[in-house]
């Protein structure tokens, strides 16, 4: 089955050129597209220590390095001797992961699915293993670990109904590539049919999300508490709705909603975290056209009592400003994207809003709303109407908080999976 392989891999090579230029354009509102450009071509800043096996972690951007981090920091105290090396795709997850972890591990971006750049990357880390998280199917990387007995595994796996679609347009290709994976952990039942949609003879296990396992912030209460009183006027707390991971066209959708609230709420405040960090400057321009007065989180701008807007222009701190709010409305919902993380704020306890297109996070958005735990709204007016009733009912938004927050916690266990079924590969 080297055909369609070799046939990707001439495709691949014929539009580098266009991968770099796609580079260079993303680098006109993030200079970071501009940087490390070796890196993607199996070049390293850094060397393997000497005398430690190397277990190779790849982790696209910002969500999947989320989700990482538990998986990464019990291999890092579990398997001290051996390095830890996490590969991203984007500046944004680079930078996370940097914050997070600093030097507690190696860092470079992936190399281009091409053999040549694989095989100098290969060569000078040499992992033993290479754990791929949610869906990421690269067919030379896992062609070129299967030729070198490196074992491979997918953990925390999931597959939309779309991307599932997309994948069975080149099923010789993708489905060899699913084969070839020596484990893959797939996070519910409905992850695990589409996989086996493409790749029928694959037998998959489940793990649940590991979403489920990161930190639950306890620490942040007290703190958020005191920020908040900080924030309040005449002595009372100010209503806030958070909307986070918002794409292009729905910002101005939930602005048009927070100026409906404001009727209600004059003193309410809005926290706006855009999803992609290329966008800040594009969402502070939309913010000013709607007349709405700003801080930014970038410039660490007080919150003073005529501040109508928090832009969360910064990377790293969404689960802080979850922690300043009373609900949260989840973006990449209300157009046609198919949502974004819902566990973060229910990790929170928050009330939970969303747009109906869910579908990448399906099986989550289904337990919360059997557990009356999410409120979709379909348009600015039941994002007001919604935001409204549950600020004027204290009870209302506790027992929507704790219904999010227990969901979370009954989830839990991936981690525990995941390391149970990697322990023997992890040894070696």
């Amino acid at each position: 089955m080297a055909m369609p392989r070799n046939l990707y891999t001439a495709l691949f090579c014929l539009l580098l050129p266009l991968y770099f230029i796609r580079l260079g354009w993303k680098g006109l509102s993030n200079r970071e597209y501009y940087l490390r450009w070796g890196e993607r071509l199996g070049f390293s800043r850094f060397i393997p220590s000497k005398d430690k096996s190397v277990i190779w972690v790849h982790a696209v951007s910002v969500g999947e390095v989320n989700a990482s981090m538990p998986l990464i920091r019990s291999l890092l105290e579990d398997y001290p001797q051996s390095e830890i090396l996490v590969t991203t795709t984007t500046p944004t997850g680079s930078k996370l992961l940097i914050e997070r972890l600093g030097n507690k591990v190696k860092h470079q971006y992936i190399p281009v699915d091409i053999p040549f750049f694989i095989n100098l990357f290969l060569n000078k880390w040499k992992p033993h293993i290479l754990i791929l998280l949610e869906t990421e199917i690269w067919p030379n990387i896992i062609n070129a670990c299967k030729n070198r007995g490196i074992y491979t595994a997918l953990v925390n796996a999931r597959l939309s109904d779309k991307s599932k679609e997309n994948y069975l347009k080149f099923k010789s290709l993708i489905g060899t590539s699913i084969d070839s994976l020596d484990l893959i952990l797939a996070q519910f039942e409905s992850d695990k049919k589409c996989f086996n949609e493409i790749a029928d003879q694959k037998e998959i296990h489940l793990c649940g999300n590991l979403k489920f396992d990161q930190d639950v912030p306890y620490e942040l209460e007290e703190i958020s508490r005191s920020i908040r009183l900080g924030w309040s006027i005449d002595g009372i707390i100010r209503p806030t709705l958070i909307a986070s991971s918002t794409h292009e066209g729905e910002e101005e959708i939930v602005l048009e909603a927070f100026k409906k609230i404001q009727k209600e709420f004059p003193n309410s405040l809005l926290i706006l975290v855009p999803r992609h960090l290329e966008r800040f400057e594009t969402v502070k321009k939309i913010i000013q056209r709607y007349e709405l007065r700003l801080a930014s989180r970038s410039k660490k701008s007080e919150v003073t009592d005529d501040i109508e807007v928090l832009l969360g222009d910064t990377i790293g701190e969404l689960n802080f400003l979850y922690s300043l709010s009373d609900v949260a409305f989840v973006g990449g919902s209300l157009i046609d994207h198919g949502g974004q993380n819902l566990l973060e704020p229910s990790a929170q306890s928050l009330a939970l809003l969303s747009g109906p297109s869910l579908r990448n996070f399906s099986d989550v958005s289904n337990q919360l709303k059997e557990n009356n735990a999410l409120e979709i709204v379909n348009n600015s007016i039941e994002l007001a109407e919604v935001f409204i009733a549950f600020a004027k009912d204290e009870a209302l938004l506790r027992t929507k908080g704790t219904s999010a927050f227990n969901v979370f916690m009954s989830n839990r266990g991936a981690l525990k999976n995941i390391l149970s079924q990697l322990e023997a590969p992890l040894k070696i």
